[in-house]
């Protein structure tokens, strides 16, 4: 009743509203009894409103007295009189009085004060109600009617036509609108008249009129008769009513560009004649370009009644059919012959002629000459053809090269292969030079001496008895004819023999001071402030993550390494110039690193290698690109090296000195060595290292840091000392739900920055952790920061009533869990498993000394219950900032700053579970085992639950025939699926239902579209659940009902897959509802508006139950009421509601149908699917059909938007129309993406084609020249000879050879193409190239494989043997073949016994074919 609904803390509360009507109760939902509130025991109130009237007896104070001592109550008021049946002043006289019963004909006698009144019943008056009222005195009854009079009452008695209590109703004989046809019925006494539309006629308006009857429609038109009036339907080229009038269709002037328009019945005629147009309308312009009538490429552009070409220059004529020929003229000078350039027989097969270079001529030129005439005799020394340093000599039409040593050939192109010969040994392998070579000789084998020497011809053995230390490498070398050696040190070595370690630590704060000199700078070097630049390369070990490492120069120049927080910061800095770079990876994990710092000219870099880097190293630059170039200063002689002077320390990042070990010092290139260095200076020579974090002294409660000459334990909360071996204790609060807390005195000032941590544990989701007050004048002091738990998560507030924020981490799992609060000015930021959350701000609080911290709860007199009560749970190392808030001070550390409690109550030693299993919550034998301030109980194999509570049934596998067994909250029921053909199943429940029944569900597959899957009955009670064209139907009948409740869905239900059915109530709290039917979860149909109750008679002792009566398919799961329909009866169920078959049915278990997939009915390779009852075909691609059995046409669809479609076996192909593209020749392509159109113009796309649209100053039809045409000589003249011509379109250069552009402005580039291969360099030269052969290439453009002509064998002594092998077999083949003629001869043609006698008494017959026996026998 439109009420406010507000939220309170365990609860809600309504807010009735106060306009309109009022309401009252818990949910608003009562009408607002004023009495309710009155201040009066009795009281009437009028519902909805406030109005109400306080009924009090004013006569129970006794007012009256004698002699008129009788009190009369009255509505808000009373009076005296005298004793019923005495009046008179003194009260002495009889009188009739109400207790005579004065009032007649059930009259009410009420006392007055003189006297009695008498209230008659109705029909009654007078002063004893003695008469009779007359009621039809009145005239009460209308139209004529006759009235009879009644005791307090009258009947009237109507004429014909009226009704009513009175008559007054004039009967409506429209009320049954018997008129017809949207007539008007006019009510008449007695009677009704109809009053007709236009159209109808009759008594009701029942008769419709024909209005074409008098056929008003002319010129053959169709009359159609209409309500009241008619429609003609008009042949075409008449209009009007009665189509009458005969259209004009030239009227609209239809014809366009002046065609004649000639009228005709319902058409027009438009007459073209010498218009130049054509078409229905003449709307199309003749094409007269349609037929290319434009020769060589020429523009065709349209025209009223004609064309005109554009020719492209080179062609004249009216369709430029006329090729002008440029070598009439015989242009070409010194016998160059001419060529036309229009000409396409001159050109190679696969040119394409361009009609835009097709007018001029070429001239091809006798050797020696150039030009585009011919007229130029060449220079062919000018392109400098020989390579190599080779000088050319010009000689008529050819040139000459002298080549330089180490190369040969016509251009010295060929480099002499000085490895050709070979000439190294022992597997050497050879790389040429120029004029040189040099040999790389192989690795050797295993206890091999190496080959050295020129030519690897000579065993080194500069490393027999080599004196190479401490695992160095010797590499042996020659020097003339002596053998020498080198040793190869590995890291930490050095000199000769890498005997001299260069290995030296540091295991206290100290530093090693030399000293260097610089070299001295060039004047040059001076003058343009640069420098060699300077540089310190050594390797480091440590573990530390703040350090110095060097520092070379003086506060104002110098240069540093150092660690910083495990990274390295490398550093140069000067007065002018600062540089820096920065590796942020870790170096201080104890492997060997080399580090190498160099400043020079380019900046500052710092290479690093080792773990981290790859094999080249980490390079890292600053190239000062925005500083001024850095200047050494001759404090740069001073290096100090693990360290420097306090001053200097102090001006570094890390303020350390070097803790660890380094080797391989190197300062500006040359080697220091650990001996050199002063002693006492704080190093030792060798590196020596214990591994203090292996194995882990922290014993796993906390991070070993090495602090390489010890080590220190970062514990784990809640473990402390120096090995975390020792844990801070645990307290348990409200141990067995007592009250408990702890109080603490807050020491010192935290101000408004701080944090609270803790370990806690706990179930319960509400509590009181931690809260500041500070002291007021009364004992409970302000509240002025809290942090509780609600709903199982950290909550945290400042002022008592401002909102509190709330932590996104649900923390009581029983589990411990380390939570910290941390208060920054008023920012909270809760922290929880490593991640940090902002939860929100607080109004500003400060934590001052002499506040007190309350833990765990409060007081008990104090109120908690808005923080969530106390606590119940373990808090362990709880801490405000780094103090500890401890209980039991023998438990704190003497290092660890503690506040102690001021007071505490029940706050128990350790984390104590609750006894959880006193109240043995185990039920059914189970057995209970505490956990933390809960329990779980270990069940018996028949029970499950948290206290064992539940039997489980199926554990012992009830069920049988692979029935599926179903625990129910009182038994259990074995589920099958049964498959059946018209065999019907009888149930009975025997009475045991438990409830009326509401739901049916059923599991069902099949293909019948009509079938009873249920049928239930009793007497006239009736239940039936059947499929009506594959939908599913429901009819209920109960009782004595006149119609039954019967509706049916409409989703298909019979395609053999399996269903689930569902038919239930609508409203189950309701005794009379809908019920729908529910299809795989989907609501299909509701029998609204028609409503029935429960299946009370299924439960009758009398009621049958069928299933599967005309049903072909297969039945899963049936439940009538929740109640299941066992397909194998189970008399062992416990469950008190069971239904039990009838007889012994023979139930063919398990869901089977016809083997339809057995004979193979798809084919052409398609997989066939059993359906139930049916089966459908996979066809593969290209097939079709219920059996595959049809190729589809893939074409059939016209897929091909713009192209013809070609059918393939599963696919097809479009072939586009020329413009067209894609795989349905849906795109247009767009032919202007790579338009040719210059200066601007613009391109529009066509079908196949585009056009360009110019702009004012150019035409063509490219846009490719100026407009109006430019001349020779005026607008052009043509660079490096070329020569110019007026065309059609303008002037044109034809250039010399070498030249290009459109004013031979631009030497062709002939490298462009990169002509030279195999890696050759191409030099472009004028009109030719020359390619510089790499080594083992030789040819005009490098594609002669020297070292492959080297290293084959002379085709001579091929082919010699070869062909000497070929002419042999010739022979042999030869003679062959002629004794095989001459025997066939002699086996063929007429048969001659001489002949046989002469060639032998034996005849070869195996080429020939065998006769028959008998012909054998002859």
């Amino acid at each position: 009743n439109g009420a406010t609904c507000v939220d309170t803390m365990d609860d809600y509360a309504c807010i009735c509203p106060r306009d309109g009507v009022r309401y009252m109760g818990k949910n608003c939902d009562e009408l607002y009894d004023a009495c309710s509130f009155a201040p009066c025991e009795e009281c009437v109130s009028t519902p909805g409103t406030t109005e109400y009237q306080c009924i009090l007896n004013e006569c129970q104070s006794n007012p009256c007295s004698a002699p008129r001592s009788l009190c009369v109550d009255q509505l808000n008021g009373y009076f005296c009189r005298c004793p019923a049946g005495y009046g008179g002043r003194d009260c002495r006289t009889h009188v009739t009085d109400c207790i005579d019963e004065p009032c007649r004909n059930n009259g009410i006698c009420m006392l007055r004060p003189e006297g009695f009144e008498c209230q008659c019943a109705p029909g009654y008056e007078g002063k004893t109600c003695e008469e009779d009222v007359n009621e039809c005195a009145s005239e009460p009854c209308q139209n004529g009617a006759i009235c009879l009079d009644g005791i307090a009452e009258f009947h009237c008695f109507c004429v014909p036509g009226f009704q009513g209590f009175n008559c007054e109703i004039d009967i409506n004989e429209c009320a049954s609108r018997p008129c017809e046809n949207n007539a008007t019925c006019i009510n008449e006494k007695d009677h009704y008249e109809c009053e007709c539309l236009d159209g109808f006629a009759g008594v009701n308006c029942e008769i419709e009129i024909d209005e074409c009857e008098s056929s008003p429609c002319r010129n053959g038109a169709t009359c159609h008769d209409l309500i009241g009036m008619y429609s003609c339907e008009c042949l075409p080229g008449f209009d009007g009513i009665n189509c009458e009038v005969d259209l004009d269709e030239c009227a609209s002037e239809p014809c366009q560009n002046g065609g004649v328009c000639h009228d005709m019945v319902n058409s027009y005629e438009c007459d073209c004649t010498d218009t130049g147009f054509e078409g229905d309308h003449c709307e199309v312009d003749i094409p007269e370009c349609a037929s290319n009538p434009c020769q060589h490429g020429a523009t065709c552009v349209e025209e009223v009644k004609g064309y005109s070409c554009l020719c492209w220059p080179g062609y004249e004529g009216p369709n430029c059919e006329v090729d002008i020929d440029e070598c009439v003229e015989q242009p070409c000078e010194n016998d160059g012959e001419c060529f036309e350039r229009s000409d396409p027989s001159h050109w190679e097969l696969d040119w394409e002629l361009s009609f835009a270079d097709a007018a001029g001529y070429i001239c091809q030129c006798q050797p020696g000459f150039a030009g585009e005439n011919c007229s130029v005799n060449i220079n062919e020394c000018e392109s400098e053809p020989c390579q190599n340093g080779g000088s050319c000599e010009d000689q008529i039409n050819g040139y000459v090269c002298t080549c330089a040593v180490g190369f040969l050939g016509v251009h010295c192109e060929v480099n002499v292969d000085e490895c050709e010969s070979q000439p190294c040994l022992n597997g050497g392998w050879c790389e040429d030079g120029r004029a040189s070579y040099t040999c790389h000789c192989p690795d050797p084998d295993p206890g091999q001496l190496p080959w050295g020497g020129a030519h690897c011809d000579v065993k080194l053995r500069g490393c027999v008895n080599h004196q190479c230390q401490n695992g160095a490498t010797c590499l042996p070398w020659l020097e003339g004819r002596k053998h020498r050696h080198t040793c190869l040190c590995p890291p930490g070595f050095y000199d000769d023999q890498c005997s001299t370690r260069t290995t030296f630590s540091f295991s206290k704060s100290g530093f090693v001071h030399i000293e260097v000199v610089l070299e001295e700078r060039s004047r040059r070097e001076v003058e343009h402030r640069v420098h060699r630049g300077v540089g310190v390369q050594l390797r480091f070990r440590t573990t530390l993550p703040n350090m110095l490492l060097f520092y070379r120069g003086d506060e104002d120049n110098h240069l540093l390494l150092e660690i910083v927080n495990g990274g390295l910061n490398a550093k140069a800095y000067s007065e002018e110039s600062e540089l820096e770079v920065i590796f942020s990876g870790l170096v201080s994990d104890g492997d060997w690193r080399d580090a190498h710092v160099v400043l020079d000219n380019d900046g500052l870099a710092l290479i690093l290698k080792g773990p981290g880097c790859d094999r080249d190293g980490c390079r890292i630059v600053d190239d000062g690109a925005n500083e001024p170039p850095f200047q050494l200063s001759e404090a740069f002689t001073h290096v100090y090296v693990g360290g420097a002077p306090e001053e200097l320390l102090e001006s570094t990042m890390s303020q350390l000195s070097f803790i660890g070990c380094m080797e391989d010092l190197m300062i500006d290139s040359k080697p220091i060595l650990p001996q050199s260095l002063p002693e006492d200076q704080g190093h030792e020579l060798g590196c020596s290292k214990t591994e203090w974090c292996k194995p882990d002294p922290c014993f796993g409660h906390g991070r070993c840091v090495d602090m390489w000459t010890s080590y220190h334990c970062d514990c784990y909360r809640p473990f402390h000392s120096e090995s975390c071996s020792e844990e801070f204790p645990s307290w348990t609060y409200s141990h067995e739900d007592t009250v408990s807390f702890s109080a603490y005195d807050i020491g010192k000032s935290h101000s408004s920055s701080f944090n609270v941590s803790f370990l806690l544990r706990s179930l319960k989701p509400d509590g009181l952790l931690f809260q500041l007050r500070r002291p007021t004048g009364g004992d409970e002091g302000e509240v002025y920061f809290s942090i509780y738990l609600l709903m199982g998560r950290v909550l945290v507030s400042s002022l008592v009533h401002s909102a509190p924020l709330t932590a996104p981490v649900f923390v009581t799992t029983g589990e411990k869990q380390l939570v910290q609060v941390e208060v920054q000015q008023r920012q909270v930021i809760f922290e929880h498993g490593g991640l940090r959350y902002g939860i929100g701000e607080v109004p500003e609080v400060n934590v001052n000394s002499e506040d007190r911290a309350y833990v765990g709860g409060l007081p008990g007199s104090w109120d908690s219950d808005a923080w969530g009560g106390h606590f119940k749970g373990c808090l362990q190392d709880l801490r405000l900032d780094s103090v500890h808030l401890d209980v039991d001070a023998w438990n704190s550390s003497n290092e660890e700053e503690v506040y102690l409690p001021s007071d505490a109550e029940n706050v128990k030693e350790g984390c104590i579970s609750d006894d959880t299993c006193k109240t043995q919550p185990c039920q059914n034998g189970g057995k209970c085992h505490i956990t933390f301030n809960d329990f779980t109980c270990s069940c018996l194999q028949e029970y499950m639950g948290k206290t064992c509570e539940t039997r489980v049934w199926c554990i012992s596998d009830p069920c049988v025939n692979g029935g599926h067994c179903v625990d129910l909250p009182n038994g259990y029921e074995c589920v099958y699926n049964a498959t059946f053909e018209n065999n019907p199943v009888q149930y009975s429940s025997g009475a045991s239902l438990v409830e009326a029944v509401s739901t049916i569900y059923i599991e069902m597959r099949t293909r019948s579209e009509n079938a009873i899957i249920l049928r239930a009955s009793w007497g006239t009670n009736l239940l039936m659940v059947s499929l009506l064209d594959a939908s599913v139907r429901v009819e209920i009948q109960i009782g004595n009902n006149v119609e039954a409740l019967t509706f049916s869905g409409v989703r298909r239900v019979a395609d053999g897959s399996w269903h689930r059915v569902n038919i239930s109530m609508a409203e189950q709290q309701r005794k009379a509802s809908a019920w729908v039917i529910t299809v795989d979860g989907i609501t299909d149909a509701s029998s609204t508006p028609q409503v029935t109750g429960r299946l009370h008679f299924l439960n009758q002792k009398g009621a049958t139950l069928a299933i599967a009566e005309s049903f072909t398919g297969c039945l899963g799961a049936i439940r009538v009421g929740g109640v299941y329909l066992p397909f194998v009866d189970d008399y062992k169920a416990p469950q008190q509601s069971q239904f039990h078959l009838v007889g012994k049915p023979k139930i063919h278990l398990g869901c089977t149908s016809a083997p339809v997939c057995s004979s193979d009915p798809c084919l052409n390779g398609a997989t066939c699917e059993d359906l139930f009852n049916k089966y459908g075909c996979v066809c593969d691609l290209g097939w079709e059909g219920d059996q595959c059995e049809v190729d589809a046409d893939d074409c059939a669809s016209q897929p091909c938007v713009h192209g013809s479609c070609r059918d393939f076996l599963a696919g097809y192909e479009c072939q586009c129309h020329p413009g067209y593209a894609g795989t349905l020749c849906d795109v247009d392509l767009n032919e202007c993406e790579h338009h040719a159109c210059e200066h601007g113009g613009t391109c529009q796309d066509g079908p196949n084609m585009y056009t360009c649209i110019c702009p004012k100053e150019y035409s063509g039809p490219l846009c490719q020249w100026d407009y109006p045409p430019i001349k020779c000589v005026e607008d052009v003249q043509c660079e490096n000879d070329g020569i110019c011509k007026d065309g059609l379109w303008g002037a044109n250069c034809t250039c010399m050879p070498g030249f290009t552009g459109s004013r031979c402005e631009m030497e062709i580039n002939e490298c462009e193409s990169n002509p030279c291969r195999n890696g050759g360099s191409c030099l472009d030269r004028f009109n030719m190239f020359v390619c510089e052969c790499p080594p083992g290439y030789s040819g005009p453009i490098c594609d002669t494989n020297k070292q492959a002509h080297k290293q084959t064998i002379p085709w001579l002594v091929v082919a010699i043997p070869l062909l000497c092998f070929c002419v042999l077999i010739l022979i042999i083949g030869l003679t062959f073949m002629v004794m095989t003629a001459r025997k066939k001869r002699q086996s063929e043609g007429a048969y001659s016994p001489s002949s046989q006698e002469l060639a032998g008494a034996r005849l070869e017959m195996d080429s020939m074919l065998k006769v028959p026996p008998e012909e054998r026998l002859i």
